[in-house]
């Protein structure tokens, strides 16, 4: 015979049971240096990207960096793992963007993985790399 209330129990188990095998996805920290400045004026802005459709358009997050003897360090904190790519540039008039003369760059910057910026911006493919939890050191060298 069908018991209406031991089928309830026996759901309820089982959603409680599901919750408590559910996995989330793994944090991570990205720890960025970045160096080249000429000088420690203004301050760094830095893009961190989470998909090839947003990169250089619209960051995952987004930081500025306060510049001391020429270094700059910003930390990502709560991270999900997954395949990040990261841009900087440096304000150096704190206007807030990448100042250009004739569509070329007048402010230096780079990307993660000092990827190449030959003939346009560094390409997704060059930038990226794999979070996968805990802690990734970085390092980007502007120019």
């Amino acid at each position: 015979m069908f018991n209406p209330m031991k089928c309830l129990f026996t759901m309820v188990g089982i959603f409680w049971f599901s919750l408590g095998m559910a996995q989330t996805a793994a944090m991570g920290t990205i720890e960025l240096e970045i160096t080249g400045m000429e000088n420690d004026e203004g301050q760094m802005l830095i893009g961190l990207y989470n998909s090839e459709e947003g990169w250089l358009l619209k960051p995952y997050k987004g930081a500025f960096g306060k510049i001391a003897n020429g270094v700059a360090t910003v930390i990502f904190r709560d991270v999900p793992e997954g395949v990040y790519a990261i841009s900087v540039f440096h304000d150096k008039d704190n206007d807030g963007k990448l100042n250009r003369l004739f569509g070329l760059p007048t402010e230096r910057f780079g990307a993660s993985n000092n990827a190449p910026s030959k003939f346009g911006p560094p390409k997704w493919r060059d930038a990226k790399f794999h979070l996968l939890g805990g802690t990734l050191k970085h390092s980007i060298q502007i120019h």
